[in-house]
Formats: C-alpha cells, structure tokens, sequence
C-alpha cells in the first residue's frame, strides 16, 4: 500500500475515533441530563397529584380546578400510590415491596426520592395531611431516554459517515495526491542516485584498468599514447555527466531567474538548427522566459531526436501554445513510455546508441521550471512526438 493511503487511512481512523468518542461523551451527557430532568418534572407530577386528591376539601373550586389542570398537563403516569404511613411499623412493612430501608428512612425524614423500577422510573414523597400521614409514589416509564437515545444514535451515525465520506474526499483530492507525489519523489530521487554512481562508476573503472595495465611492464609510446587517449575520452565521459546533472539539479531544484526573463519568440530559439531540421511555424507566439535554459532545453530535445531519427529529417511545429517536436526514427516502446523522463533511464531499443539519459529529464526541468508541460507520444518503429504545451 502506498504512503499516502496509509497515512489517510492512520489519519481518517483516528478523526473517525474521536468524533465516535465525542458523541458517546454528548450521549451519556445528555442521557443523564435528560433522565435527571424527567424525575424533575415527575416529582412536579406527584406533587399535582397529591394536591388533587388531598386539597379538594381546603380550596375553593377555582383554586382546585387550577390544581386538577396542573395535574392533567404534567407528564403522563401509569401507577399513582397512596401508601398511609402513620404507624411506622406498619408503614415500613407496605413500603419495602417499592424501596430499600435506606430509602424509606429518607423518606420518614421528609427526603424526596428518586428510583428506577425495571423499566419505569419514579419517585415518592411524605404527604402530610389532616387526615393521615401518606407516601405518595408515582411511577412512569421515560419515553424521552429512549427517543433521545435514538436521536443522538442516528445523528452520530450520519456523522461518522458524512465524516468518513468528506476525509475520503479530502485525502483523495489533497493528501494523497501530495503524500503520493512525495514517495514517488522519494523512490526517484532514490533511484537517480544509485544510476548516476553507476554512470560515474563505469568510466572510473574504466579509468582505473587503462592505470593498472600501462603500470604493468613495459610499454611502447604508442601503446602509452593509446591508453591516455582512452583515459582522455573516460574522463570527458565523467566531466559531461557532471555537467549534465548539474544542470538537471540547477533547473530542477534552483531559484528561478526572474530578472533575467526576457521576451522570446518561440521561432527565435530553433535558429541556426541542422539542415535535419525542419521548422514548420503556424503561429509563432512570445514567451516571457529565460531564454538560455529554454534554449538547452529545445536543444537537447532536437539532438535527441536526431540522434534516434535514423538519418531522417526532424520536424519542429509551432503552433501557439504548442511546439511539436516530430522525428520518425526507432520510436520507443510502450512499456518504456512512463519512465522516458527518469534521470538516467534509456529506452529498451537504444542500448547501442551512446547517450547518458540525462538530456530529456533536464529538458522537462527546464520547461516545467518555465511553466510549460511536456509529453512524449510515441510508437516503436514510427517515431516519437513531443509537445510542449506553454
């Protein structure tokens, strides 16, 4: 799996977490809260209730009939108790099928209660009155919890998933494109370090074999000659891929010049080309650039087509925003496309054709440093265009 999806998957799982956290954390909040408020308003209830029945003889009819709709809007009931308590003995006896003795000594100590009976909640209060001494208990089953627990479950779920689904987007869209380009950066930089020692390795040792066997014995001038000539063409080997990666690392990881951009005429930069070279302008357009590394780079792309065209004329197309640079020579095979502007990298078919396969990863540098695209189309064995897009 790829770094970028890894790490959005870490980063998504773990935001996922904690929003699942947060509203386990809201849903018990607000499960107790909505509990604690439903015995609030379930005392209210018993209250009315008590009132009601024990006042009708005390109040005049308006005063009652307040009491009797104070009673019928509160919360509905399903079991209304009148327990008579004056004889404590025996009203301990009638109260333990409903409370604990802790319970009932709060009660006889004029405490409110507030208790859970299978699914029902209730309460239960001491009522004095000038006929006796009662318990007043009211029981309910809370529809509320449930609805609320319901609530907060769906509204957490669409939650996660809206969550999930706006991460996903937002590690497709950002994060692992960025994250993706990083490791491919990564493995390229990787990869163009161990083929440039390879590049550089090769004529050392070369370098290093043509030493050892002109120390061996005795040698005549011309075989001393020979051999310091070979050593000569290694080092101008080594000194061009030098050149050549500093100038890929210049283009590709330098400052961009802007003072010294200057207005161009696309036409302008393929002047003096071989007589190979076919300029075809069809709307000639400027560039605000710098002109040299344009110039290195149009160059590069024009020796490396005519060295793979075969002796074949090469075409240049400019046609705004376009240039196309068209040969028809060996073409390069499909498998090899993708990797064409690697550092160091060189087609299957070109193995006999000297080159280092720096020219066209410093071109794209180039380009793309001057904000244009590049892209290669091609066939093996029916040429290689390339377009460059400004």
């Amino acid at each position: 799996m790829k770094t970028g999806r890894k790490i959005s998957l870490i980063y998504s799982g773990i935001t996922i977490g904690l929003i699942i956290i947060a509203g386990l954390v809201f849903y018990l909040f607000a499960s107790n809260y909505v509990h604690s408020l439903y015995f609030h308003y379930l005392e209210e209830k018993a209250h009315a209730v008590a009132d009601e029945k024990f006042s009708k003889d005390e109040l005049d009819p308006v005063k009652y009939q307040n009491v009797v709709l104070r009673r019928k809007n509160s919360i509905p009931t399903s079991q209304e108790l009148f327990i008579r308590v004056d004889n404590r003995y025996d009203g301990r006896r009638k109260l333990r099928k409903y409370f604990s003795d802790k319970q009932i000594d709060k009660l006889y100590c004029n405490e409110t209660i507030d208790f859970t009976q299978g699914d029902e909640s209730g309460t239960a209060f001491v009522y004095y009155d000038n006929t006796g001494t009662f318990a007043v208990v009211v029981l309910s089953k809370n529809p509320y919890v449930e609805a609320v627990s319901a609530t907060i479950q769906g509204t957490l779920l669409v939650l996660v998933l809206v969550a999930a689904a706006v991460l996903w987007l937002i590690s497709k869209l950002y994060a692992m494109r960025v994250l993706d380009r990083i490791d491919k950066d990564y493995l390229t930089e990787k990869m163009f370090v161990n083929n440039a020692s390879h590049e550089i390795n090769n004529p050392l040792t070369a370098i290093q074999g043509e030493c050892e066997i002109a120390l061996i014995g005795e040698h005549s001038k011309e075989e001393y000659q020979d051999t310091l000539r070979r050593i000569s063409c290694e080092t101008d080997r080594i000194i061009t891929i030098m050149r050549e990666l500093l100038m890929f690392s210049h283009a590709k990881y330098g400052a961009t010049r802007i003072n010294q951009f200057e207005e161009v005429k696309t036409s302008e930069l393929f002047e003096n080309m071989p007589v190979q070279v076919k300029i075809i302008v069809k709307e000639d357009f400027t560039l605000h650039t710098d002109k040299d590394l344009l110039h290195i780079a149009v160059h590069n792309l024009i020796n490396n087509a005519l060295k793979f065209a075969n002796g074949k004329p090469v075409e240049v197309i400019i046609d705004k925003p376009h240039i196309r640079i068209v040969d028809h020579g060996i073409g390069i095979p499909q498998a090899d496309l993708p990797h064409v502007f690697e550092p160091f990298f060189r087609a299957t078919n070109t193995r006999s054709i000297k080159g280092h396969g720096v020219g066209l990863a410093l071109s794209k540098a180039i380009i793309e440093k001057m904000g244009g695209k590049i892209f290669v189309h091609s066939k093996e064995g029916n040429g290689t265009t390339l377009d460059i897009k400004f």
